[in-house]
């Protein structure tokens, strides 16, 4: 017979040029590529074998019929084993697991040990081909058995492409399809044209589109750095976690690159980060380097409890010299942090909240120390979302509570004011405390909707229980950070108050040093603003942080706050004492009043008095309470007149 090899010689130059591109480029280590290079080498020996088979069936002369029998059963064995590995590669895509189900390693195995059975056997059964004496290649009897058993893997594989069709792309299932449908069409062509040897070129041709759709290593690799990227470091760790394989994660991150794109430009800062990944991609050896975004890089090591330190220290060295941006010498520092599976994490997000956690601490140190991640971290970050996602709840709801702590004057002997506390409590977590999850609700944008519930509790609460008539005369309520940096700030608490038909003087806002700080221009305009119409302002928690007394200069504050930790000093120390007692007369001497907190017992009392304090808060009076017990709280004093 004479063949035609045209498309065969086609089939082997696609093939081996895939074979020397993904040789070349960069590909990740998973079990899926690994199917995939076994599929391009058999691919490969298949389109060789089936060259050299035609050659020797053309020229039976050349070898013994044993030879015959050897070189056409390698090429059969080969051909068959590409359908197999195509269909294991499949089940891999799908399942992302080395370890598959029996019924399913049994689809992959059976029918090609019946491949391998009637080929080793055919020498002697004749069932497959035969060699005649004269060197003549004949079809036998079950030669048709291979084609079905191909046919099987195409089928079966094209029905777990459509069972998980969500795991691919629309044209990675194009591809699938392609496969199967010029798999029968080539059968069809084959078995019409025996001559016409297009089988190879089919599968080199499916081969190509599936190296292009699902295997492509530019897929896996970041344009411009020349490290793998994100979308690598996910489906490798994926992998490995699917398969319980040991790993470490090793996550750098350049501290500063944010403000070097916004000063010198992407490009600049483009520059930089391919710098690094160049000697980080050098540093790391072996190990694996990816970038994953804005400056973050992570290297993993499959070794358990890998030690990082030298590449640390390689690190540390490199960021101590200059990179270079346009010529412009710039040193940045890095944040270094290193999780582990199993021990640390079990899941891909845990791995990526670890990062997040540590490279976070590692910025809030400072010392260019590994901050090295774990259960502990990914729990306390476990609990934070949980609390974000109950306080969304809660504003929804309205399950968050306001509590007053009651203020006792010592010029009236009575409570005349009260502060406003957020408290939040919740089944499942109990009584969280505000020092836990208002600076979360500060961190994720809340905040601001808090602050305006506690505001307008606080306005309702005072009209519709006539707090004036009882004797309280204003309610100091707090104001965040976040609330300071507002340029409407003024006008929105204006408006909530003009709702409720509240006078102004009846509301006094706490404002602690941190939010003067961050907010100090705007800060000044809504205290003026609000100053104007009668608000009036305390400074909270003096005695802690800076205490600069700039503050208590340059604010119009009518009262300042001594902290606790302020007054509860002065009662043991010496020092304190006179801290405490210089602090109070040089507030009172700008005529301001002092409120002190923390009062807990008489000596606090005495103490406080002897020094002029205008006002104590403290557990001796009350702790902080609902509504209801706080009306108990000032229910003794009784006076004329209503809002």
């Amino acid at each position: 017979m004479d063949y035609i090899i045209h498309y065969d010689v086609a089939a082997f130059v696609i093939t081996l040029a895939i074979t020397l591109h993904f040789c070349y480029k960069k590909s990740i280590d998973t079990y899926q590529t690994q199917l995939f290079s076994m599929l391009v080498g058999l691919e490969l020996v298949s389109s060789v074998m089936d060259l050299v088979t035609m050659y020797t069936i053309a020229n039976p002369q050349v070898l013994s019929n044993m030879w015959h029998y050897i070189l056409n059963g390698v090429y059969l064995l080969t051909f068959n084993a590409t359908s197999a590995v195509y269909f294991a590669y499949i089940v891999n895509s799908v399942k992302k697991k080395r370890r598959i189900k029996r019924p399913e390693k049994a689809l992959i195995l059976v029918p090609f040990c019946i491949d391998v059975l009637l080929t080793v056997t055919t020498p002697a059964t004749g069932l497959i081909f035969v060699i005649t004496e004269t060197g003549e290649y004949v079809h036998g009897p079950l030669f048709l058995v291979l084609y079905a058993n191909a046919m099987l893997y195409v089928l079966a594989s094209q029905v777990y492409s459509v069972i998980y069709r969500a795991i691919f792309t629309r044209g990675q299932l194009v591809v699938v399809c392609t496969y199967t449908i010029s798999s029968f069409a080539v059968l069809i062509v084959q078995m019409m044209f025996p001559n016409l040897m297009i089988a190879q070129f089919a599968v080199a041709i499916a081969v190509l589109l599936i190296y292009l759709s699902l295997e492509n290593p530019q897929d896996y690799t970041e344009r411009g750095i020349g490290t793998y990227n994100r979308g690598a470091f996910e489906k490798i760790l994926t992998a490995d976690i699917e398969n319980e394989k040991h790993f470490s994660v090793f996550a750098v991150e350049l501290d500063g690159m944010q403000y070097l794109s916004e000063t010198l430009g992407v490009e600049s800062a483009n520059g930089i980060l391919k710098q690094f990944g160049e000697f980080i991609t050098e540093a790391a050896g072996k190990r694996k380097v990816f970038y994953l975004s804005g400056s973050r890089f992570a290297v993993v090591s499959g070794s358990r409890r890998e030690p990082w330190d030298e590449l640390a220290d390689t690190i540390r060295v490199r960021c101590g010299q200059p990179f270079y941006a346009e010529s412009v010498p710039l040193t940045l520092t890095a944040l270094m942090c290193v999780a582990d599976y199993p021990e640390d994490a079990v899941h891909l997000a845990d791995i990526e909240a670890l990062m997040d956690i540590g490279l976070e601490d590692a910025a809030a140190c400072s010392d260019g120390e590994i901050v090295f991640a774990d259960v502990s971290m990914l729990e306390k970050h476990r609990r934070e979302g949980r609390i974000i996602q109950m306080m969304k709840t809660a504003l929804q709801e309205n399950q968050f509570a306001v509590f007053y702590q009651p203020i006792f004057s010592v010029e009236k002997q009575r409570f005349t004011s009260a502060e406003a506390l957020i408290r939040l409590q919740n089944d499942e977590l109990g009584f969280i405390s505000p020092e836990e999850f208002i600076p979360l609700a500060e961190k994720n944008g809340l905040i601001l909707e808090i602050g305006e519930f506690v505001f307008r509790e606080v306005c309702r609460f005072i009209v519709e229980e006539k707090l004036l008539s009882r004797g309280i005369e204003y309610i100091e309520v707090n104001l965040s950070v976040v609330q300071c940096m507002q340029e409407s700030l003024y006008q929105d608490l204006l408006n909530v108050m003009d709702e409720y038909h509240l006078p102004y003087p009846c509301i006094n806002l706490e404002i602690t040093e941190t939010a003067a700080v961050m907010s100090h221009e705007t800060l000044m305009r809504n205290m003026s603003k609000l100053i104007e119409r009668g608000v009036n302002f305390s400074l909270d928690d003096y005695g802690t942080g800076f205490s600069n007394t700039t503050f208590v200069i340059k604010y119009p504050f009518r009262i300042v706050k001594i902290d606790k930790s302020m007054v509860w000093s002065a009662m043991e120390d010496e020092k304190a004492m006179y801290a405490l007692k210089y602090t109070m007369a040089m507030v009172k001497a700008m005529g301001m009043e002092l409120v002190a907190e923390g009062v807990e017992n008489e000596e606090h009392i005495r103490l406080l008095t002897e020094l002029g304090c205008d006002f104590f808060q403290g557990y001796y009076y009350s702790k902080p309470v609902n509504g209801e017990m706080f009306l108990e709280k000032i229910g003794n004093f009784q006076f004329l007149g209503t809002i």
